[in-house]
């Protein structure tokens, strides 16, 4: 009698706490609408320096982290649009810490906890692993009291989970998953950390609530949407991530539509090289977690033969003579936006040659326009209207 009756206080207990729990998204309403901003850094610093020689050790394995990323979606007609949805994965919803990977310190958790969150744009997700690794930086959810959870599995391992959440100087309660993977799983000995997706809700694992859909619902968040600006001649290439829009006041941006709801992609009207175009229609992926501009290996080609004395190296880099320093644009809503960076570093300290921007792969046609192109612009991502807008710095 006394284990039933001690079992029902715990289940009332749990129901009023439910009950009582009411989560909100940003501030109280006099501070509502305004930006909350962080600074972002590369795990491991910047990946490529134009006037350095190139780490092509490193490149390769950065590119295979990319190029993995985007190996875990397909595209789906939905009506009369293309949607890019996730594909199930098996027991990880992505890895946490790689190198070249960017990342915001931010606090979760009352008191707040310091926990890094890797930036990932090819996913929708919020999530915390807490594993038993030395290694990155574990989130107690015993030691926070703002901390709910009803202990439902949205993913392997991974149970639905509500706390606060610091973005610079603003605080927001959000819906996340916080996964726990058991210590005899080999899993455990990964990094703890928490990952931040910036895509549209098509691309979740979870299914919980989209953060961005659900703060502008709240009226929390002036706008649904983010920015990114690199923060110039930083030699780290640093930048700040906004939410709700944007960190400085700036010239009014030029939009294109998202042509597939998922990723950030756009068409983009043209490519040139020292004021020739060389190609035409791109369908490219805005993607601040990719250091190179990823294309087709026949684009990529196409682009190397439109500079004189360029060849092709190991892995779809390719590199050019460097005294030729090719003055690359890209077309963006009429306007010709140029690439901060014709060159991620020399071949070798003796050789007069440039690895250039540009890297084979095949993701089906589509294009990944990654850091040489956005370290030289301000990037609007716009959840409400489903645009990009680019402007430069």
């Amino acid at each position: 009698m006394r284990l039933i009756l001690s079992t029902l206080a715990l289940l009332i207990a749990h129901v009023a706490l439910s009950a009582a729990y009411v989560p909100y998204y940003g501030n109280p309403s006099l501070d509502a609408g305004v930006v909350a901003k962080v600074p972002i850094n590369r795990h491991g610093g910047r990946v490529y320096d134009p006037e350095s020689v190139a780490d092509l050790a490193r490149f390769n394995t950065v590119l295979q982290s990319c190029l993995e990323r985007y190996s875990r979606t397909k595209r789906e007609l939905q009506g009369n649009r293309v949607v890019r949805r996730t594909l199930p994965l098996p027991d990880k919803l992505a890895p946490i810490g790689e190198d070249g990977s960017w990342y915001a310190d931010v606090e979760l958790g009352s008191p707040g906890q310091k926990v890094q969150f890797d930036i990932d744009m090819t996913s929708s997700d919020f999530w915390v692993e807490s594993t038993t690794s030395v290694h990155g930086i574990r989130f107690e959810a015993t030691d926070s009291q703002s901390y709910f959870s009803d202990y439902k599995y949205v993913f392997r391992d991974c149970i639905g989970s509500l706390d606060s959440l610091a973005l610079g100087d603003k605080r927001f309660n959000i819906e996340f998953a916080h996964c726990s993977p058991p210590r005899a799983s080999i899993r455990t000995l990964n990094p703890s950390g928490g990952m931040m997706g910036l895509a549209h809700s098509s691309l979740s694992q979870t299914s919980l609530p989209h953060f961005f859909e659900e703060a502008k619902e709240k009226g929390k968040l002036a706008e649904g949407i983010f920015v990114i600006e690199f923060n110039k001649d930083d030699a780290d290439s640093s930048a700040v991530l906004s939410f709700g829009g944007m960190a400085r006041q700036h010239d009014d941006p030029l939009y294109a539509p998202v042509k597939t709801f998922g990723f950030w992609q756009i068409l983009f009207k043209s490519l040139m090289i020292d004021g020739n175009t060389v190609l035409d229609n791109i369908q490219g992926v805005i993607d601040i977690t990719s250091p190179f501009v990823l294309a087709p290996p026949e684009d990529v080609r196409i682009f190397y033969n439109a500079i004189s004395g360029a060849q092709p190296l190991a892995n779809g880099f390719w590199s050019y003579p460097c005294f030729e320093d090719p003055k690359i644009h890209i077309e963006h809503a009429g306007w010709p936006f140029p690439f901060k960076d014709s060159s991620l570093g020399k071949v070798k300290e003796s050789s007069g040659y440039c690895i250039g921007p540009l890297v084979e792969a095949d993701l089906a046609g589509l294009w990944v326009i990654g850091e040489p192109f956005l370290k030289g612009v301000i990037s609007i991502f716009d959840f409400d209207q489903k645009r990009v807008g680019i402007r430069t710095t």
